[in-house]
């Protein structure tokens, strides 16, 4: 969880005009950091794109969505 990174750092969404996606339609290596919450490519190089509720049965957790850095091209469509 990021509840002590700077708000600078959790706002690149926003920055950058980019909609954070839906968690529900996200695969498990995209929630867990492996693969690009936008453009869903393997990651190499990362950049934090903010937290999301994720929901699975009855439990609710934070998680934080991992994007391409430089920001991919699915972030720069949204912008």
């Amino acid at each position: 969880m990021t509840h002590d990174r700077p708000v600078a750092q959790q706002s690149l969404a926003a920055a950058h005009g980019v909609e954070m996606p839906d968690p529900d339609t996200l695969t498990g290596p995209q929630l867990e950091g492996w693969d690009c919450a936008l453009c869903g490519r393997r990651l190499i190089a990362d950049q934090s794109l903010g937290t999301v509720a994720w929901t699975c049965g009855s439990r609710t957790r934070e998680v934080e969505l991992w994007v391409c850095r430089p920001l991919c091209g699915e972030g720069l469509e949204s912008a």
